[in-house]
Formats: C-alpha cells, structure tokens, sequence
C-alpha cells in the first residue's frame, strides 16, 4: 500500500508489499520537496511500483497540472501527490484543483494519492477518493455564481452526465435532483458528513433559481448579491428570492429544507398573486 502521515490510504493500492517494505513511507516536514519526490519514486518502485514518469503534465477541459509520480503496479494507473509543506487554505485549494484536473482528463480512472509531512485537510483526503459525492463535487469545481445562468446550465450538464438523465428547468425535475443528491452524498460510506463544495452549492443553488425564474411569466430577473443573500438573487415581481442560501440549507439539512416544496409554494404564490 502506499501510505501517507503514518496512516494508510483508502485506495486500495498496488499489490500488497514484501513483508520488508510494510512501514509507512514517510515524508520529513519542510524537506526540499524535489529531493523528497526523487526517495518516494525510488521507494515505491522497491515496493514493486513501476515508475512510468515523473512530473507527468495532465491536461484535460479544465485547465494543466503536473503531478510529480505517475506509477504501474498489478495493472492499474497511480498518481501520488507529495506535500512536505504545512497546509493552508491556498495549498489545499491548488490540491483539489489537481484532482478535478485529473478526474476530468485521459487519467480519469487512475488511483490518486497523497503523501504528506503534515496532516491532510479533511476535504483534500476526500477529494481524492472517488466516491460518486467526491467525483460530482470535482466536476463542479469550477463553478461559481457569478454569472448564475452559465452556472445553472453547467451544473445541468454535470448532473444529467453523472446521472444518466436529461435534467431540464422544469419543477418537476427538483425531487429527482434532491433524490440523487440525497444519495449520492449518503451513501458515502467514509464520511458521515461529506464537505461540501463551494461549486456544488452554486451550481445547485442556481439550477434550482433558474428553474423558479424560468417557470413565471414574465419570467424572472437575476440581481447582484443582496446583503442578506449568500449569491445573486431572483426577482420575481415583488419577491426577491435567495436560492444559492436555500441550496445550502437543503445540502446541509436534507429533506426538510426541499427544494422542490420551496419552488412549489413561490410558484403558488405567484400564480395566486
């Protein structure tokens, strides 16, 4: 297995190793970090990893990166990731940056793993597994609600991808989505609570706003953030509506923050206004 912080991984990797090679790899804290690239190849390949290159640039929609290892053992691709450095928030935002990098490229099915000489922030050990939570999550990044129309459609696109159904702005298609998410994000086996990506809230908080904003007529207007809002709003009328904050809510609190109920009742209101 490869090992990281003294702890093993949950990948499942390589081929279990010689009884000599059973210690965990260790990564010395602040060491120069080329250096420490170059010991962790040459241990693993003793482990019986076959090193296939180091510094591998992956490529994919999402932008370039480079992960230092890039091994074969018992047939399956492996990426290890190696942080001598202590985390941050910008250290642990480029990680992820790599993962979904990673996942959305040629490589999508290798393993990914990471060594570290500092403890692993709980989100980045997540994102680096592949649970359907972990992998929807990653695809949706990138999202952000600044431009909540484009943000809504990819995260359609992502969803009805992932999901293996053709969403579409219509109401009836919110308890399917509460439905999907509810599971994916529960039946995460290694989390009981699993973090929460900035890029799923939007995504879903603007595919949830952009359904309401297209099923009233005269549709609906997006609005810059309100103070009391969490993204952009949706004016209806009279109504301002926050749904990027109940997206959340929903996310956090499951069933009983529905989105589905919360667009049926403003529709509702609408109608009988």
């Amino acid at each position: 297995m490869i090992w990281r912080d003294g702890e093993a991984t949950p990948e499942e990797v390589v081929a279990e190793a010689s009884e000599e090679h059973t210690d965990p790899i260790k990564i010395a804290r602040d060491a120069a970090r080329p250096a420490t690239i170059l010991r962790v190849a040459g241990e693993l390949e003793e482990r019986g990893g076959k090193i296939l290159e180091l510094f591998k640039e992956i490529e994919s929609p999402l932008g370039r990166v480079v992960l230092p290892i890039y091994l074969r053992q018992d047939e399956r691709d492996f990426f290890v990731e190696v942080a001598t450095g202590p985390w941050d928030d910008r250290k642990a935002g480029e990680a992820l940056d790599k993962a979904a990098i990673l996942r959305s490229s040629e490589h999508a099915e290798a393993g990914l793993e990471i060594l570290s000489g500092y403890p692993v922030p709980p989100e980045v050990e997540y994102f680096f597994g592949t649970s359907p939570a972990a992998l929807l999550q990653l695809d949706l990044a990138r999202l952000t609600p600044d431009r909540p129309e484009v943000c809504a459609g990819l995260f359609r696109e992502v969803g009805s991808n992932h999901w293996g159904v053709d969403l579409d702005y219509e109401p009836g298609y919110l308890p399917l989505v509460e439905e999907l998410l509810i599971a994916a994000l529960e039946g995460d086996e290694a989390q009981n609570s699993p973090p929460l990506s900035s890029g799923l809230v939007a995504g879903l908080g603007c595919f949830l706003g952009e359904t309401i904003r297209r099923n009233v007529s005269p549709p609906g207007v997006w609005l810059p953030t309100e103070r009391w809002g969490e993204g952009p709003v949706v004016e209806i009328g009279e109504i301002v509506l926050d749904p990027i904050g109940k997206a959340r809510a929903f996310l956090e609190y499951g069933p009983e923050e529905s989105l589905a109920f919360y667009a049926e009742y403003v529709l509702e209101q609408w109608d009988g206004g």
